[in-house]
Order: C-alpha cells, then structure tokens, then sequence
C-alpha cells in the first residue's frame, strides 16, 4: 500500500507544477484551446476550414522553430528566465491579437505568440529528462494538463459564445497570467541524475542519432494525427446534432474521465517496460481519433470517440514524453521532441482540412490510419535503443 502511494505521488511537486505549467499551460495552451479557435476564425473572419487550419498551422509553426533551436542548449541554458521570457511574449501577442482586424496582421502576431509559446514548451519538457522516474513525472504533468484542459473545455466554449475570436484571444492571455504562479519554481539549469553519462557518451551529436531523429519524427506524427480530427471535433459536434454548448459541456466532461489515462501512466510507470505500453498507447488513441472523425453520421459513435479522447492522448503522450527523456537526461532529445511536437500541431489542421475539402471526413480518417502506422514504426529504434542501454546498466548494478 505504502508502495502504490509513493508510486502516485510526484518526486518533486516543484518540478511537477513548474514543467506542466510552461510546457502545457502555455506550450500547449493553443491544442486545447484549438476546436474553439477553429470555429471562432471561420465564424469571425469568414473563412473555410482549409484557410483556418493554414492560420493556426502559421502560429504552431512558429511554435516548432523556437523550441527546435533552443533544445540543443537544454543542458545548459537558464531554463526559468527563457520560460518566463516565452510566457510574458505570449501573452502580450495574445492581448494584441484580440484587437487585430486584418488577417495578414493577426497572422503576424499570432507568429509571435508562437515563439513565446515555443520558448515555454521547450523548457517545461526539458525538465522531465532532470527526474529520477522520468515517466512517472510525465504522467503526473499529464494529470495537471487534463485538468487545465477541464477549465478550458468548460470556459472557452462560453467564452466563444459570448465574445467570439477576441474573447478567446484574452482568456489564452488570463490563462497564460495564472502560469506564471508556477514557473519562477523551476530550475534554472539542468539538473543531472546518476544515469546521465548515457547522454554524454554522445554529447556532441545526440540530436542526430537515429533514436533521437525517429524520436522526433514518432512525436510529429504523434501529434499530426491527433490534431487532424481535434481541430474539427466541435464542428462535427454540431453535424451530429449537439448545439455548441452541449460540446463543450460534453468535451469538459470527458476531461474528467480523461485523468485516468495518465494517472495510469504515473502509477504503472515501466513495471511492464516501455515498448508495450507506448505501443498500446499508439493504438489506442489512433482507433480514438478514427472513432470520432468517422462518427459525422452516427451521433453515438461520436459520443463513444470523444469520451475516451483525453484517455488514450493523455497515457500516449506520458509514455512518448518519458521515453524521450530516458534517451538524453540533459533533455535535448525531449525538448526538440516537442518542437516536432508543436510541428504536428502546425500540419494537423492544415492537412486535414485539405482532406476534408477533398474528400470529406472519410478521406482524413484514411489519413489519420496512415499516421497510426507510422508512428509505430517510428518508435522502434527509441524502443530498441532504450533496451540496449539498460542492459549494461543491469550488469553494472549487479
């Protein structure tokens, strides 16, 4: 018993709170806010879907490129004053997109608010890689995001119906405000653990091993796959037969259930190593997203993919986080795993409304089971990289 609770409860509260604060409560704010986004941009500026993924895409581009080029300093870089620096950035990009009218201009701002986005999600995840369980502290940042993500279903849907785009764009700002409670808690360098003269032996090019580029790849897939049917989920909502509000109500709702998909990856943790959960996981939240983008026509089976999103996304993502970390304790490979994170972020809207214009949601549900199958294959060699290093290190132990 006294084992089970000590498995539950985090290693460092600080580490916990700071890294899912920077990482999800402003890397990743844009995702959970993104159905509400979408349907704002094409209800407030008159545009299709395709054009409002390209927007959103610009922004989460941006997203990818700050934290793609400060990863390769994670192990030395002042991690808490480069978080900070990202949030106040957003912040203040978000404030000003609320009073844009011109869509080149706002594409501009939104650009910026990328990069402090960025800048923040690069630093929250770099810290996974300084615990001693990296896994664990991924799922126990997974559960402060599920709950973060509750308040956003429950309060941007009304926020949306109220004050539209601009409304939006301040409650992003309010958001962001709160996060900068936990940040100035983290760490300002890296923390380096008994286990990181694994990252050393590579130091110099670790970014481009192969486990470190089918890393990145696995999280840009990862996250494509996901957003390509999350972008639309609440406009699909609607053609099923749920008013706006009623997906909110039914997305905050799900949130809650969600948490158990990450308090699931902080208690198993690698008792069953990493290879079946990660692939289990990839599985699962591929037939999840399947279930919903396939259900435009069968309320039911809409309702069924939406209530198990936040489950299968949120244990996958724990396990991805951890086994990204596990592979350089310095956190360069995490964090330029989220960039790629954030790059799939940036594609998923535009591709899947491409395909929906094309084909409908039957085309991109084809394009989504593609994913699936890439990602698996992606994560191979992290897997069998991982399997090889704990061999020597079981030796050496004994």
């Amino acid at each position: 018993m006294k084992k089970t609770i000590h498995n539950v409860l985090p290693e460092s509260w600080s580490m916990v709170f700071s890294a899912a604060g920077s990482a999800y409560g402003v890397g990743l704010l844009g995702l959970w806010a993104l159905p509400f986004l979408i349907s704002a941009i094409i209800n407030d500026l008159k545009l299709n879907e395709a054009q409002a993924g390209l927007l959103m895409s610009a922004e989460f581009g941006f997203t990818m490129l700050a934290s793609l080029l400060v990863s390769p300093l994670m192990g030395r870089a002042p991690r808490r004053t480069l978080a900070l620096g990202g949030t106040v950035l957003a912040i203040a990009a978000n404030v000003v997109s609320a009073h844009m009218t011109d869509l080149y201009a706002l594409g501009a701002v939104r650009c910026v608010a990328g990069i402090g986005a960025g800048l923040a999600l690069a630093c929250g995840n770099a810290c996974v890689a300084s615990a001693k369980h990296p896994d664990r502290i991924a799922g126990h940042m997974n559960v402060l995001s599920v709950l973060l993500m509750i308040v956003v279903m429950l309060g941007y849907a009304k926020v949306m119906a109220l004050y539209g785009l601009s409304g939006l764009y301040y409650a992003m700002a309010g958001t962001m405000a709160v996060m900068l409670l936990a940040i100035p808690v983290m760490e300002q360098r890296a923390t380096l653990n008994e286990h990181a003269t694994m990252s050393k032996k590579s130091s110099g090019n670790i970014l481009l091993s192969l486990p470190a580029i089918c890393m990145m790849l696995a999280m840009f897939v990862f996250q494509a796959r996901d957003t390509m049917g999350w972008a639309f989920v609440e406009r699909i909502g609607i053609m099923v037969g749920y008013s706006g509000e009623e997906v909110g109500m039914l997305l905050s709702f799900q949130s809650f259930v969600g948490l158990v998909g990450p308090l699931l990856a902080a208690i198993i943790g690698k008792r069953f190593g990493l290879s079946t959960p990660v692939i289990l996981a990839i599985l699962m939240s591929g037939a999840t997203s399947l279930c919903y983008v396939l259900g435009e026509h069968s309320k039911t089976m809409y309702t069924i993919g939406v209530m198990t999103i936040c489950i299968t996304y949120f244990y996958a993502l724990s396990y991805l986080t951890g086994l990204a970390a596990a592979l350089d304790r310095e956190g360069r490979i995490v964090a330029a795993s989220s960039s790629f994170l954030s790059l799939g972020l940036a594609v998923g809207p535009a591709i899947s409304g491409g395909l929906i214009s094309l084909g409908g949601f039957t085309l991109a549900a084809w394009g989504i089971a593609v994913t699936v199958v890439l990602t698996l294959l992606l994560v191979i060699a992290p897997l069998a990289s991982i399997r090889r290093e704990h061999i020597p290190m079981n030796l050496a132990a004994a």
